[in-house]
This record gives C-alpha cells, sequence and structure tokens, in this order.
C-alpha cells in the first residue's frame, strides 16, 4: 500500500508540473500546431524546373479555413475559420504563419489536414462542408475569368494527412495557388510601331479566347470546361494592372500583357491581339491595316504555374 501511494503521489507531481511549466512538448495535451508555407510558381513557358515565390501580393493570406477531417468513427470534424490573429478555438501569426488550436493531441488524433486560404467569397460555401468530398466540389465561377477580375490575394489550398497524437505539430503544409499565371512580353518591328491612338481609337487590342469560368478550391481530377471569350476587342492601355506598353519617340515599340486565370485540362485557350500594319509594299492602301495574331496557350494549363513567352513580331 505504501508503493502505490508514493506512485500516486509520484504522478501527481508529474501532471502538477505539467501545469506549471506548460510544455507542449513534454505534456502537449492542450493545444496543436500548424504551419503553413505557400509554394512557388513553376515558371517557363512550357515545361520548366523553374520556380519564383511570386510578389508579396501574390504570397499574402488575409484568411484561413481550416478543416481537420476524421479518419475513424470515433472522431468528429473540426474546423476553424481564422481572418485575425485571435478566433474561436486558436490563434493566427501572420508573420510565422503558425496556427495554434485549442484541441489536445489526444483528441485530434490521426486527421487528413486541409487549409483553404484568401476564401472570404466562398466562406458559406465553406460553412456547408462536412467531408473532404464536399470541400473538392467548392468553387466559384465567374463570367469574366481573368484579369484584372481575377486578382491577390489569390485563393490557395493545401493538405497534409498528420497524426497528432505522435506529434503535436504539423509543419509545412503547401499552399498552391488556385490560378494560372501568363506573361506576354511583345518586342514589335518597326512595320507594326504607330501611335498607340488615331482619331481616339487604340491601335493595340487583345482578347481572350476560351477561359474557363470555375475556379475549384482543390483541382478536381477530371475538370469539366465551362468557356467564355471576350466579347469585344480590349484596348491595350499604356500602365493598366493588365496590359502596358512601351513609348519610344510617341510610337509604341514593346507590348507586356499579365493575367490570371483558371486552370483547364483541355487545349483551345488563346489570347488574340491586333497590330496595325505600317510596313512597305507594292500595293497601296487598304493594304496598309490591322492584323491579328493568335498565342495558343499550352494544351493543359495548370494552376500555380506561370507562363511567359517572349515574342518579337
Amino acid at each position: 500500500m505504501k508503493k502505490y501511494r508514493y506512485i500516486t503521489w509520484f504522478l501527481s507531481l508529474i501532471l502538477a508540473s505539467c501545469s506549471l511549466y506548460d510544455d507542449p512538448v513534454d505534456c502537449g495535451d492542450d493545444t496543436i500546431e500548424l504551419s503553413l508555407q505557400i509554394n512557388s510558381f513553376v515558371k517557363g513557358a512550357l515545361l520548366s524546373s523553374e520556380t519564383d515565390l511570386g510578389s508579396a501580393d501574390e504570397q499574402a493570406i488575409d484568411n484561413l479555413y481550416v478543416f481537420l477531417f476524421p479518419t475513424s468513427g470515433s472522431q468528429t470534424l473540426k474546423k476553424y475559420y481564422v481572418q485575425s490573429s485571435t478566433f474561436t478555438g486558436g490563434s493566427w501569426s501572420s508573420a510565422d504563419r503558425k496556427l495554434v488550436l485549442d484541441i489536445s493531441s489526444t483528441e485530434a488524433g490521426s486527421r487528413e489536414v486541409y487549409v483553404v486560404a484568401n476564401c472570404a467569397d466562398l466562406k458559406t460555401a465553406l460553412d456547408g462542408v462536412s467531408t473532404l468530398v464536399q470541400l473538392q466540389a467548392v468553387m466559384q465561377t465567374s463570367n469574366t475569368p481573368w484579369s484584372a477580375v481575377l486578382k491577390t490575394p489569390i485563393l490557395m489550398s493545401g493538405g497534409k494527412s498528420h497524426d497528432f497524437s505522435s506529434n503535436y505539430q504539423l509543419n509545412g503544409i503547401p499552399l498552391v495557388r488556385a490560378v494560372a499565371k501568363i506573361q506576354l512580353n511583345i518586342a514589335l518591328s518597326a512595320s507594326h510601331q504607330s501611335v498607340p491612338l488615331v482619331d481616339g481609337v487604340a491601335r493595340y487590342q487583345y482578347k481572350f479566347i476560351n477561359f474557363d469560368k470555375n475556379m475549384y478550391v482543390i483541382k478536381p481530377s477530371v475538370k469539366t470546361d465551362n468557356l467564355v471569350s471576350s466579347s469585344t476587342w480590349n484596348a491595350w492601355t499604356t500602365t493598366g494592372t493588365v496590359t502596358s506598353y512601351t513609348l519610344v519617340g510617341g510610337k509604341v515599340t514593346g507590348l507586356t500583357l499579365t493575367t490570371y486565370l483558371n486552370e483547364r485540362d483541355a487545349q483551345g485557350s488563346a489570347i488574340e491581339i491586333s497590330l496595325p500594319y505600317m510596313g512597305s509594299g507594292p500595293l497601296p492602301p487598304p493594304e496598309f491595316g490591322d492584323e491579328s495574331y493568335t498565342l495558343k496557350l499550352p494544351a493543359k494549363v495548370e494552376r500555380n504555374h506561370w507562363y511567359i513567352y517572349d515574342v518579337a513580331i
């Protein structure tokens, strides 16, 4: 009996020490921790191993939705919407990209963890999610799925399987941007250099062809086309968020176009451009007029890819 009382007293001392020092490594039964990382853009015109972190705006996180999906019948779904440093159920450090959740590692156990970032527009849909299958079906649709409608902060998501009962910390949940990025740099030959406006009409214009309307939180295994194209030609602007041009001696010598777009599994997406033709030839006008060119985008447009095209015309 004396030995039994000694063991009881010793265990009580250990528990008291845990409470006193609150060391989650030794006693970690009060909170769990999740840290996030933002995957770099895969960068290149076609296939490339080059990467780029993107701009500060392209790495920004304004809000989060965190899901801890059950892996056994004894568990219940845990989910949290985060838009400030403190929220119901935990805290968030934007500087460290770290979440602390007020759930014990024992209760958390083995989970499928998914995080969705910059999802305020999808909060109502995410509120209704109770399974991973339902999360995979969440999307938003735009009738103008290109910039400047698609802009920063960018919808991102990522997930990992983890057993919190073995390690209360889940590090490096990868967040992947839900959109791709196209950058078109055009160097113009003398025959295509003109003043940007003639009688108030833009000489340099563009259209988006067969862009997909649907942006899924998580890439579906098969993405069905839901396509739209620009209804009219759009004027190239001097210093816009989508287009810009370089002027030398009052004439346009270079064009740049940058847009976000949704991923697409099938080929057929393109950007059309209309340019003035100022060359000399054997015939008088109307031989000289606008010319149009079509830049075909990759057969498969993938999320978190940055496609760069340097073109001389």
